[in-house]
């Protein structure tokens, strides 16, 4: 299980807004592309996801959606 955190970055300030849980690192990927619209495809990946699981223990990225807005992609093994 890979619980998944979603949060806007304005300028200095991060906002959470949205929080869900999946099975896999595939279905988290998913996940994160159905909820940022326009974001490019290859953003985020499985292979990226899981790489950075095994090496630190979860995956962080800022990404940048179709209308210019960022957001801060958390995915992280549920203990």
């Amino acid at each position: 299980m890979f619980r998944i955190a979603i949060s806007r970055v304005e300028d200095r300030r991060i906002t959470p807004v949205r929080h869900e849980t999946a099975v896999a690192v595939d279905e988290a990927v998913r996940a994160v592309h159905a909820f940022i619209p326009g974001m490019r495809a290859d953003a985020i990946s499985g292979g990226d996801v899981q790489s950075s699981v095994n090496r630190v223990n979860d995956f962080r990225q800022d990404v940048t959606a179709g209308e210019g807005e960022r957001y801060r992609v958390v995915i992280a093994p549920m203990m």
